[in-house]
């Protein structure tokens, strides 16, 4: 399940990936929470620690929404250092977008970083 993030800076979409996560659900979230801006967007997918680990349907939806999303211009993963090498396996690098990866206690980093992408940074 993908939930946004309430909590997250005004110019991040963040999401929540819990429990089983295919590459539909990613697109239609990112579709869902993008909704027709046309606004450079960053997002940040926090991965909980009861997601299921299938981080190639997550990279896959990630990669396919950058596609239909133009103004989807990068995104971060965060995640507890002990899936980062699991995460880095997944095929990130086949996005049209850079994806970035940082580790739970960077939270922050993450979000700070997506946001930039609405500033032009």
């Amino acid at each position: 399940m993908l939930e946004q993030i309430q909590d997250a800076p005004a110019h991040a979409l963040a999401l929540e990936a819990s429990g089983t996560i295919v590459a539909r659900d990613v697109e239609a979230a990112i579709a869902t929470a993008l909704g027709q801006s046309t606004a450079a967007t960053g997002a940040v997918v926090v991965i909980d620690r009861d997601f299921d680990g299938y981080f190639a349907e997550l990279s896959r939806g990630l990669a396919s929404a950058a596609l239909a999303h133009k103004n989807l211009v990068r995104l971060a993963i965060v995640t507890d250092a002990d899936r980062m090498d699991e995460a880095r396996l997944s095929g990130l690098e086949k996005s049209a977008v850079p994806i970035r990866l940082f580790a739970a206690n960077e939270r922050r980093a993450a979000y700070d970083w997506a946001a930039a992408a609405r500033r032009g940074e």
